[in-house]
């Protein structure tokens, strides 16, 4: 390779990495792309008669011929990103930590099947080598299913057509669009629908003159900018809020800055600014707001929820609002899984993050599978079991998934059925985090309509 192609492949691994965060917005990452190749869910007629279930849980049932499977164990591989992460945060480490973690806690329990949950290779893709992992892992006899907290998901494709249950951090949701054996932390969703969440929080907040900004470099990052936009004149009868300023054209990283917006948006008088950036270009438009005397504008953060981003950010976000894609730390620990998370997570001599959340949700979702399968479980099965499931909510700690639709990605134009809105908040105080709303509810949902009903229900899954 010379050193043009090489200079050529660094700027499309790091244009993927660019547009991967932008996907940390949740609703934002829908994908309309279809894959042809992709396998249909099998139907409940398909496969019933498995006999899985709590009551067959300790039943052990030999598995001859099954990658991963021993008398003693069931193996799982971990593939993430370590060695050249663009982002700042801890991804690999932290995601393997969470996994672990769920797995000592099932394990004490006595395991599933007769056997230990288990951890083998936890392989380091260095951010541009994920698809060379994931044949890795394709080959690799020792492995049952696979988890993934990737920043560029070139392998998932292969997995998926391997047969190979993967289990991912879900902000890649082009490459787990329409892959049945992908199955990510974020269901894939609308990406253009207008949905109330935004216009319903600048109301709470006071707000009266919004702005709507994205990055140029990515579809999903425009499209959740106009999406944003959208929903905020859509709603503002209800909200008494107004669209005063849009710019879906920002320069990923914001390398000169943001003087000229904010002054557009101090000319506009806008207080409150709905974001699809990444959390580095929130801490940039922050300053710059702070440097031209609009501290008190509200931003509106897709993707901040990181503690000690926060803890060091010297009041810079204080009054925020963080839309948080998982049951937060801060919400209640009755009658959900959050108490047995914050317990293992310690004893594994970790801390709570979001990467080791979505580590212990993708272990649950393995296991959930496992279960669901029977104690004559196979790849195939584990897969088809978890696309049966209508309801998984990882013991409380995410909106119910229904994976027999989860996986497809749909436009406002062909919506879901009952597709109803919600979305968890925290506000940001001082250098920390508190929950927005009730904790023992914290999820704020919209129920489906034409439009969707403006006013937010409090709600609680487990």
């Amino acid at each position: 390779m010379t050193a043009g192609e090489n200079s050529v492949r660094r700027r499309s691994i790091h244009t993927a990495v660019a547009v991967t965060a932008l996907c940390l917005l949740g609703a934002s990452c829908g994908n309309s792309t279809k894959d042809d190749s992709a396998k249909s869910p099998t139907t409940g007629s398909e496969s019933k008669g498995r006999g899985g279930g709590e009551d067959t849980r300790n039943d052990y049932v030999e598995r001859p011929g099954v990658p991963g499977v021993t008398t003693s164990e069931i193996r799982y591989s971990i593939v993430g990103t370590k060695v050249g992460n663009p982002l700042g945060i801890c991804i690999l480490d932290c995601y393997t930590a969470g996994i672990k973690a769920y797995f000592a806690w099932r394990n004490s329990e006595g395991g599933i099947y007769g056997r230990k949950l288990a951890v083998g290779d936890i392989i380091d893709d260095e951010l541009g080598q994920n698809q060379a992992k994931a044949q890795q892992v394709i080959a690799d006899p020792n492995t049952f299913a696979n988890f993934q907290a990737t920043l560029v998901a070139s392998g998932w494709g292969d997995l998926d057509k391997a047969g190979v249950p993967t289990y991912t951090w879900g902000i890649n949701s082009t490459e787990s669009a329409n892959r049945t054996a992908i199955f990510p932390s974020l269901a894939v969703r609308c990406s253009d629908c207008v949905r109330p969440a935004v216009p319903w929080i600048a109301k709470q907040v006071g707000a009266s003159k919004a702005a709507a900004i994205g990055y140029g470099i990515s579809e999903n990052s425009k499209e959740c900018a106009g999406a944003f936009g959208d929903a905020i004149t859509h709603y503002a009868k209800d909200s008494g809020v107004e669209l005063a300023y849009t710019n879906d054209s920002l320069d990923y990283g914001l390398p000169n800055g943001v003087g000229p917006m904010v002054s557009a948006m101090k000319a506009a008088g806008v207080d409150f600014v709905a974001s699809c950036i990444d959390l580095n270009g929130m801490k940039t438009l922050a300053q710059e707001l702070r440097r031209q005397g609009m501290d008190d504008v509200v931003l509106y953060h897709p993707n901040s929820y990181d503690r000690a981003f926060v803890s060091t950010s010297d009041g810079l976000f204080d009054g925020d609002i963080v839309a948080v894609q998982f049951r937060p730390f801060e919400a209640s620990a009755t009658g959900n899984a959050l108490t047995e998370f914050t317990t293992w997570i310690d004893k594994q001599g970790a801390e709570p993050s979001e990467l080791a959340m979505v580590g212990w949700i993708n272990a649950s979702m393995a296991y959930d599978a496992l279960l669901a399968a029977g104690p004559e479980f196979d790849r195939q099965r584990a897969i088809d079991a978890l696309n049966e499931e209508t309801a998984d909510s990882a013991g409380g700690l995410l909106i119910p998934v229904d994976w027999t639709v989860a996986h497809t990605p749909y436009k406002k134009s062909d919506p879901q059925p009952s597709d109803t809105e919600c979305q968890a908040f925290v506000k940001v105080t001082g250098n920390r985090f508190e929950m927005f709303g009730d904790p023992k509810k914290p999820w704020k949902c919209w129920a489906e309509g034409d439009p969707y009903v403006f006013d937010a229900t409090d709600e609680s899954f487990g």
